[in-house]
């Protein structure tokens, strides 16, 4: 037997039937047995009912619960994305600070240059009237002074000329500094000529203008007085080094093999302008200054690494 449950006849049975369950809880015996005859045969569709109501509740329920459940993804999706928008934004302001960073530095690079640039030229003009003076001289002594003195110009311009000619404007790479500022001295005094040699062993390290110009005027005042005072009328060689000895030492050495230093020497009571200009760079890098006969004259400035002398690229 077929049961249209959609029309109106099943619903007014299933009233007619639940009416009358509920009358029969007050109704006499005798009239009790037709009405549970009446219930028995309506159950089944009343129990097939109530088997769909559950199952349409069900499917209701899940559908609100899997919407809630698109819904706060969605709410997650939309604050994700906002947040990413956040940081977009904060990543270009980012980028807009790191190019206006880089401007800045290129720029500071820029100014740097042009400054070691002038400060070379206007050492080379000073230089120039050094020379220009020393034509109107004829004393052998003002001659000698002057030579020095532009020859002390000489190495500071050669440190600035380094500077604003590498892309590194802070610091110089000290073998090379040595090496072109050896050769200079040597034309300069003709050591070649003369049969003097010149040894190096540097260490490749890198200095800044602050420690590289007392560096500088040492070796000149040095190198300067191994070729004017170490060798009459005969060849030799002049031996510079540069490196580490420990941790926290770095050792300038210069060494001749001439005829070394007059027997009353005493470096506390050395008075000359070169003596008296490498004891005050001395003090000036915190180190220690030697002079002593071993061979010849050997010079040994040792001072602090960490503290004056930069970063060592070995």
């Amino acid at each position: 037997m077929n049961i249209n449950i959609s029309s109106p006849r099943f619903y007014c049975k299933l009233i007619l039937t639940s009416l009358l369950l509920l009358i029969s809880t007050n109704l006499p015996a005798q009239y009790s047995g037709r009405l549970n005859a009446l219930w028995v045969n309506s159950a089944p569709h009343v129990i097939k009912w109530d088997t769909i109501t559950i199952s349409i509740v069900a499917m209701i329920i899940i559908l609100i619960i899997a919407y809630m459940g698109y819904r706060q993804r969605q709410f997650s999706n939309n604050q994700l994305q906002l947040k990413q928008n956040e940081i977009n934004v904060q990543n270009q302001a980012l980028q807009h600070l790191i190019a206006d960073k880089d401007r800045l530095l290129d720029e500071k690079d820029w100014l740097l240059q042009e400054v070691h640039h002038r400060v070379k030229n206007n050492l080379q003009i000073v230089m120039s009237l050094l020379n220009t003076q020393s034509a109107f001289l004829k004393n052998n002594a003002a001659l000698a002074a002057i030579r020095e003195s532009q020859n002390r110009v000489q190495a500071i311009a050669l440190i600035h000329q380094k500077l604003y000619s590498s892309s590194n404007v802070a610091y110089i790479d000290i073998a090379v500094y040595i090496n072109e500022l050896v050769n200079y001295l040597a034309d300069s005094y003709n050591a070649h000529d003369r049969g003097i040699r010149f040894e190096q062993q540097i260490e490749p390290a890198k200095m800044d203008v602050t420690q590289a110009i007392p560096i500088g005027l040492m070796l000149n005042e040095a190198i300067t007085n191994s070729i004017k005072y170490a060798f009459p009328n005969r060849r030799g060689f002049i031996n510079i080094s540069l490196g580490t000895i420990d941790d926290n030492n770095m050792m300038l050495n210069i060494a001749d093999d001439g005829i070394g230093l007059p027997e009353d020497f005493d470096i506390k009571d050395a008075s000359s302008l070169g003596m008296e200009m490498m004891k005050a760079l001395s003090k000036q890098l915190d180190g220690n200054l030697k002079i002593e006969d071993n061979d010849g004259v050997v010079i040994t400035f040792v001072f602090p690494a960490e503290k004056k002398f930069g970063n060592i690229d070995a």
